[in-house]
């Protein structure tokens, strides 16, 4: 029997905030519904230092190790494929996830790892270890990529998509420590007050019904797929019911397309009658698009804070009509500031995102986008361009030498929040100094009363190796993701 582990890698080191990792553990419950067995080691919830994941990888041998992050943290899941190497020698690496599966070539030829996993991962993973723990030839399994007995990375057909997302089964979470996730819950703090937020995530759709071109994501060469509303619910009750979840945090890069759809979701969660909290991620477009009636966006916006949405991450990324060009964002700002009105008149709260930073950008393009969310009357989380595989800015910066070497890009990069890649005609300085000011300007004319040091959320956090602690949110200068709230992370969430 051979042995098999996975590995879940840490996104933020001794960070108070730790999320259950949906992509992992959905391999890993389809995996264990196809009868393979496989330890974990949960690196990100027990805050591993590296010393300590060697001397794991040191003190126990493994035939198969899986893993996977997203693409940010290349360099590290690189060093994770080093030692397993060093201390398992004999064993197969299989990478998936976008750090692996965006670039399967560049990964595969700059790491120790044997097997890439491209695009969705269930499947495939299981295919690939049904195969290895029998010693048979993997040559044919699609969506993966592989170094052959020459060291040749060969790249396979990808695999098709599953059309019904409701054919995987549910997420088992008792693979992991979830008391310890609840402990560090994040969101909804401020309406739970008083309250232990016990959060979990689920998954509604896969990838998004746009192509957005800053935008990086898992399952981009896959169509836009979503969940029946009766298969979420049923998740949630088993989530209520097994593990006393209060808060639905829906972890899609699109949880709802139209509004159709979205009306259909909060419709079955009234029907139901659980009570919890959510948030989601959609479009401005969702309750902007005037191609409904006001009234009927309002109508499903009531719907949605009747089944217990506390809030909407959506995106205005720039108020300039040419960088929206840029962007193939598909929107008009009209959108983005009747959106944000129909949520205050429900009471759902608004969390905006913004990105500055793309090649047109200016001193006054800048202003024009605090100018826009001054008239919404929202202050937004903002992070710079970052270019990443599979996107179309990241073909840009390529196709104009700002990445001339792909894996010494990869291994440079961090987070949106840190200026990796400057393709502006403006100093880094200059692009520092015009958001701080904004910011700056923005905070005084909402009056927020944030003082000055808490303008600008700490960047750099990722790190693996980074000890710094966050849950007094010492902010740098240098950073540019800018929190709308202190309350996300100020709420008292009572005793544990």
């Amino acid at each position: 029997m051979k042995k098999i582990l996975f590995i879940n890698p840490s996104l933020r080191l001794h960070s108070e905030t730790k999320f259950l990792p949906v992509g992992i553990a959905s391999v890993m419950s389809f995996l264990d519904a196809e009868g393979l067995e496989f330890d974990l080691l949960d690196i990100d919830i027990n805050d591993m230092e590296n010393n300590a994941v060697e001397d794991f990888l040191e003190n126990r041998r493994y035939d198969i190790i899986l893993s996977g992050s997203i693409v940010t943290h290349y360099k590290w899941m690189k060093w994770l494929t080093t030692k397993i190497r060093q201390y398992n020698p004999n064993s197969i690496i299989v990478i998936g996830n976008s750090v692996a599966g965006s670039v399967p070539e560049l990964f595969l030829k700059n790491s120790k790892a044997n097997i890439a996993i491209i695009g969705e991962g269930e499947l495939s993973t299981a295919e690939v270890l049904k195969k290895l723990v029998k010693d048979e030839d993997i040559g044919s399994i699609q969506g993966i990529a592989f170094k052959n007995k020459n060291g040749r990375v060969i790249i396979n057909d990808r695999r098709q998509a599953i059309k019904k997302l409701d054919e995987f089964p549910m997420i088992n979470w008792n693979f992991f420590e979830t008391e310890k996730y609840f402990k560090k819950s994040y969101a909804a703090a401020k309406a739970l007050k008083g309250k232990q937020v016990r959060v979990m995530p689920v998954v509604t759709a896969r990838g998004c019904a746009f192509r957005c071109t800053f935008c990086h994501f898992v399952f981009w060469n896959d169509p836009y797929r979503y969940r029946s509303p009766l298969n979420i619910v049923a998740e949630i009750r088993r989530n209520i019911e097994n593990y006393g979840c209060n808060y639905i945090s829906f972890w899609d890069d699109l949880s709802f397309a139209s509004l159709p759809q979205a009306e259909r979701f909060a419709d079955a969660i009234i029907e139901s009658g659980l009570k919890f909290f959510w948030s989601a991620a959609v479009r401005v477009d969702l309750f902007g698009n005037p191609k409904h009636e006001y009234s009927r966006r309002l109508a499903v916006a009531q719907k949605f804070k009747e089944a217990g949405c506390l809030s909407l991450g959506f995106s205005l990324e720039s108020a300039n009509k040419e960088i929206l060009k840029l962007m193939n964002k598909r929107i008009e700002a009209q959108y983005f500031l009747d959106q944000v009105k129909i949520l205050d008149q429900v009471g759902i709260t608004s969390m905006i995102s913004v990105v500055f930073g793309y090649p047109i950008e200016t001193q006054e393009t800048i202003k024009e986008t605090f100018d826009m969310c001054l008239t919404a009357g929202v202050y937004p989380s903002m992070g710079y361009l970052l270019p990443l595989p599979a996107t179309g800015m990241y073909d840009y910066a390529i196709k104009n030498n700002f990445i001339t070497d792909e894996d010494k890009y990869l291994d440079s990069i961090t987070e949106r929040q840190d200026l990796c890649l400057n393709m502006t005609k403006m100093p880094d300085d200059k692009v520092r100094e015009f958001i701080a000011e904004g910011a700056e300007e923005l905070n005084a004319k909402l009056k927020l009363g944030l003082e000055k040091n808490n303008l600008i959320k700490t960047g750099g956090y990722n790190k693996h190796t980074s000890k710094k602690k966050l849950s007094k949110l010492k902010r740098e200068k240098n950073s540019l993701i800018l929190n709308y709230s202190n309350a996300e992370f100020e709420a008292e969430l009572g005793s544990a």
